[in-house]
């Protein structure tokens, strides 16, 4: 077998519109919008860098099924550089992208092949010479709930196989549940490597016999899309044992940073250490720029300063004027308030009276297994009322223990107040 090197990608969401963040913070909206076309375009860099023989791409090329003329153009014109440097490239369409969604006349060039409805095989090849089989098939309409792994066909022949497919393995929750399958499935095909995309996250499903990988999308978008973003280098020997290795290609970083009021002693040295903790993040990020969420952890002294009116917004506003003059965008698009008051509250939970009971409690409703649905329904009845109806949401799943836990304390800095 001819050893060969090729580019694995998935979920560029070239064009996203940043809705939610285009009404308050236009600016910003604008810059990550942008963002997705130089991570796109850092792709093709890479591709081009890498002396790669050819690129998969693994669905949602586009954030959404009416393209934008633009965001056409600009994949084109990426396809086309590499069509130059004489690298192939092979799509498929994803649950956001799918292949019923508008598409202008905007041919794409001849060394670029996007895959259609039903699975099928094309063969990618390094000066003329075949140097692999590529099985993929896009998404004819935007939900598709088949399990599009069983309707793959076995490889035929020597070379080398891959399997290029917009799926959930296992059904991994974050993601919606579209052409469901398992790493069994995948494994049952004969195909050597399946090059995966819907899921944002990289991961390794498995590492041969056959490999298994998601990429994870090329450029964050939103809080939970933290850390790196970028693509996979895959190296191919001849005898085709695969080796990989991730490439961030991303140019806005998000990053969730924790900063601990334990021993400040007041707002300004609060300031300084969420300073000195945005400068580390952008140092790790490769000085790209930065949009952090920033959470106030620890207990002392300052968590009553947090707690005033508009505290949080002060504070958000102030770190965002002090950042506005960096070289690189750093923008703090949310702060809360994890603190606690300095008590003692497990001697509080430990007393034999009225306020021990109370505390005990609390600490149950944190470890009780029913407790969660109890208050999910205590919730509910408030939440429901007319004057809080599309204002106040039911908490996720990960905020409710944290709401849990602020209330103990909340509680044991009143019983500690009233000794």
């Amino acid at each position: 077998m001819q050893p060969f090197r090729f580019v694995h990608a998935a979920d560029l969401h070239i064009d996203s519109p940043f809705k939610g963040l285009l009404k308050y913070e236009p600016r910003i909206a604008q810059r990550l919008k942008d963002a997705t076309y130089e991570a796109y375009s850092n792709l093709i860099d890479l591709c081009i860098a890498q002396d790669a023989a050819f690129v998969v791409i693994a669905g949602d090329v586009y954030d959404g099924a009416d393209r934008s003329v633009q965001a056409q153009m600009r994949f084109r014109d990426g396809l086309n550089r590499l069509q130059d440097h004489e690298i192939q490239s092979f799509v498929v369409h994803g649950n956001h992208d799918p292949l019923d969604g508008r598409l202008s006349r905007i041919p794409m060039p001849e060394s670029s092949h996007a895959f259609g409805p039903d699975p099928e095989w094309s063969t990618a090849s390094v000066k003329g010479t075949p140097v692999a089989q590529i099985q993929g098939v896009s998404y004819p309409t935007r939900e598709v709930h088949d399990n599009l792994a069983l309707q793959f066909t076995p490889p035929s022949g020597a070379l080398f196989s891959i399997g290029l497919l917009h799926c959930n393995v296992g059904g991994i929750a974050e993601h919606d549940n579209y052409a469901p399958c398992t790493v069994d499935d995948l494994s049952a095909t004969g195909i050597d490597y399946w090059a995966l995309g819907h899921v944002h996250t990289r991961q390794t499903l498995r590492q041969s016999g056959p490999a298994i990988e998601y990429p994870g999308n090329l450029q964050g978008r939103h809080p939970n899309e933290s850390g790196p973003k970028g693509a996979l280098v895959v190296d191919v020997d001849e005898a085709g044992r695969v080796t990989s290795r991730f490439e961030p290609l991303d140019v806005v970083r998000w990053e969730s940073l924790d900063v601990s009021i334990n021993g400040l002693a007041d707002v300004d040295a609060l300031l300084e250490s969420a300073h000195a903790a945005i400068e580390t993040e952008r140092i790790r990020a490769d000085e790209r720029d930065l949009v952090c969420r920033i959470s106030f952890t620890g207990r002392g002294p300052l968590h009553h300063d947090l707690s005033a009116d508009n505290a949080l917004e002060d504070l958000t506003n102030e770190l965002r004027s002090n950042l506005s003059a960096s070289a690189s965008l750093i923008w703090v698009e949310r702060i809360s308030d994890r603190t606690a008051p300095t008590v003692d509250i497990d001697a509080l939970t430990d007393r034999d009276d009225f306020v021990g009971a109370v505390m005990k409690r609390s600490l149950a409703a944190l470890n009780h297994e029913g407790s969660e649905a109890t208050l999910r329904e205590s919730l509910a009845s408030v939440l429901g009322q007319r004057r809080f109806s599309g204002v106040l949401e039911m908490p996720e799943d990960d905020q409710m223990a944290e709401i849990v836990e602020a209330a103990r304390f909340e509680l044991a800095e009143l019983f500690e107040r009233e000794d």
